[in-house]
C-alpha cells in the first residue's frame, strides 16, 4: 500500500483532470493483472544484529518479524501520475523478540477513520543474511537485504502465486510459511475501472452513500475502502476517509463523511482485500506477523 498511501496523501503526485466526464463511455478494464517490469534491487552490506545460532529452550512466544506482501492495480495510472498499472512488493523484517504484534494502517472492522498514517513500533533489527528465497506453488524469487533487518523485492505479477502456500527460506535453511491471497473477478461500480483519462472519474460517489461490491468474497479476513478526495481540478487533497468491514463482497460507504466536499470533487477509490496471519518461526522461537493486501485503485467524483 505504499503507492496507495502516496496517492492518498498528495505530495507531488496529483490527480490529472479532464475537461468533461462522458455519461456513457464504453471503455473499462477487467480487474485482472498484466506484467510489470521488476525494478533492480541491490543487496545492502549495512550491518545489523545477528540472530543466535544456538538452539533455544524458551517456549515459542512473542513477535520476531513482520512480512508484508502487497499487490496494487491502478485502473488509470496516467490519471494519478504513475508510470505502471501493477506493483507487487514483498517485504520482510526481522528483529529481537517483542511482546506486541505489528499494527495495521487501517481502522478495525465496523469503523472509519481519517487517519491513514502507518504506525510503526520500535524494534532492534536482526540480520539473517544477504537474501531470502520465497517459494510459492509454481514460482520463486529472492528478496535482498536493504539494511536495518529489512528484505525486499519488487516482482512481476505472474510471479505471485494465488491462494498458495508460500515459504520464506532464510540463508541458514530455516523457514516459515503463509498462505497467499487472490484478487478480484469483478469490482462495482464498474465505472471506477475506466483506464482512459478522457473517461476516468465518471463513477458517482454519492453524498447519500455508495454501494461497493466485489467478487470473489471471503478470501481475506477484512476489506478496506479508502476514498481520497481532491479539489475539482485535482490540485489539492481535501481529505481521506478509510472504512473497514468483513470481506463479504459488499460494503455501503456512508455518504455523511463526504458532506463537506464540493460537488464534482475528484476521488481516488482504494478497494483493498486484507489477510492477517501469524505464523511460527521455530528457529527464532517466536511468531512472524504476515500482512497481505490486494488493492484496486479506481477513480470517481463526489456528487
Amino acid at each position: 500500500m505504499i503507492l496507495a498511501f502516496l496517492l492518498a496523501c498528495g505530495g507531488d503526485i496529483g490527480i490529472r483532470t479532464v475537461d468533461k466526464i462522458p455519461t456513457d463511455p464504453d471503455s473499462g478494464i477487467t480487474v485482472v493483472d498484466t506484467s510489470t517490469e521488476e525494478p533492480s534491487s541491490e543487496p545492502s552490506n549495512e550491518p545489523a544484529g545477528e540472530p543466535s545460532t544456538e538452539p533455544s529452550t524458551e517456549p515459542l512466544n512473542g513477535t520476531v518479524g513482520l512480512t508484508r506482501y502487497t499487490l496494487e492495480q491502478l485502473a488509470c495510472p496516467s490519471c494519478m501520475g504513475a508510470s505502471q498499472e501493477i506493483t507487487v512488493l514483498f517485504e520482510a523484517k526481522f528483529h529481537d523478540k517483542i511482546n506486541e504484534t505489528h499494527p495495521l494502517w487501517y481502522p478495525p472492522i465496523g469503523q472509519c477513520s481519517t487517519n491513514t498514517s502507518p504506525v510503526a513500533i520500535s524494534v532492534s533489527p536482526l540480520n539473517v543474511g544477504q537474501s531470502l528465497n520465497i517459494q510459492g506453488s509454481q514460482n520463486s524469487f529472492s528478496a535482498y537485504n536493504a539494511g536495518s533487518g529489512i528484505y525486499s523485492s519488487y516482482i512481476q505479477e505472474w510471479q505471485y502465486d494465488r491462494n498458495a502456500m508460500t515459504t520464506v527460506r532464510l540463508q541458514d535453511n530455516t523457514s516459515y510459511s503463509f498462505t497467499s491471497i487472490e484478487g478480484f473477478d469483478d469490482i462495482q461500480p464498474w465505472e471506477i475501472r475506466y483506464v482512459d483519462p478522457s473517461y476516468a472519474f465518471a463513477a458517482v460517489i454519492s453524498k447519500f452513500g455508495t454501494n461497493f461490491s466485489w467478487s470473489p468474497a471471503g478470501v481475506g479476513d477484512e476489506f478496506n475502502i479508502m476514498i481520497a478526495t481532491y479539489s475539482p481540478d485535482g490540485s489539492q487533497l481535501l481529505g481521506v476517509i478509510s472504512c473497514t468491514g468483513p470481506d463479504s463482497g459488499f460494503m455501503f460507504f456512508d455518504g455523511s463523511y463526504l458532506q463537506t466536499y464540493p460537488t464534482w470533487s475528484l476521488a481516488a477509490i482504494h478497494m483493498t482485500r486484507i489477510s492477517k496471519q501469524r505464523v511460527p518461526s521455530e528457529s527464532m522461537n517466536g511468531y512472524i506477523d504476515v500482512q497481505l493486501e490486494w488493492s484496486v485503485v479506481g477513480t470517481g467524483h463526489i456528487e
